[in-house]
C-alpha cells in the first residue's frame, strides 16, 4: 500500500469527462490547470494492478485496467491519467477505475494506491 497526499487542484482539473490526471511536484506549468498535484505521504513503491483499489479520502474505486506504463510513471514522477469508467482502453499511462464517477476531491486529501 502506497499512499500521497494532494497538494494542488488545477482549475480545469476536474470537469464533465470523468478523467483525472494525477502528477508529482515536479510538474510543469503548462499542466498544472489540469492536474492533481500529489506528494508521496509513504516511502513504499505503488504497485496497483488489476483487482486493486484506488482511494481517494474514504471513497474506494476498484481498478479494472492499468497500462503498462502507469506504475513507473507513478513512481518516477508521479503521474497517471485515471479513467473513470468501466471500459479498459489501451493508453500506456492509464489506471481504469469504477465506479465511473469523480471523487470529490480537496487539498490535503490522502491517495491510498492498494
Amino acid at each position: 500500500m502506497t499512499v500521497t497526499e494532494i497538494t494542488k487542484i488545477g482549475k480545469n482539473a476536474i470537469n464533465d469527462e470523468n478523467i483525472l490526471v494525477l502528477f508529482g511536484e515536479s510538474i510543469t506549468p503548462d499542466l498544472l490547470d489540469v492536474s492533481i498535484v500529489q506528494k508521496p505521504i509513504t516511502n513504499t513503491p505503488i504497485v496497483l494492478e488489476k483487482g486493486g483499489q484506488l482511494i481517494f479520502g474514504d471513497q474506494v474505486y476498484q481498478v479494472k485496467g492499468m497500462g503498462p506504463l502507469a506504475n513507473q510513471n507513478l513512481n518516477e514522477i508521479g503521474h497517471a491519467t485515471v479513467f473513470f469508467q468501466e471500459k479498459v482502453g489501451e493508453i500506456p499511462n492509464a489506471i481504469y477505475v469504477t465506479p465511473e464517477k469523480l471523487p470529490n476531491l480537496e487539498v490535503g486529501m490522502k491517495i491510498t494506491f492498494q
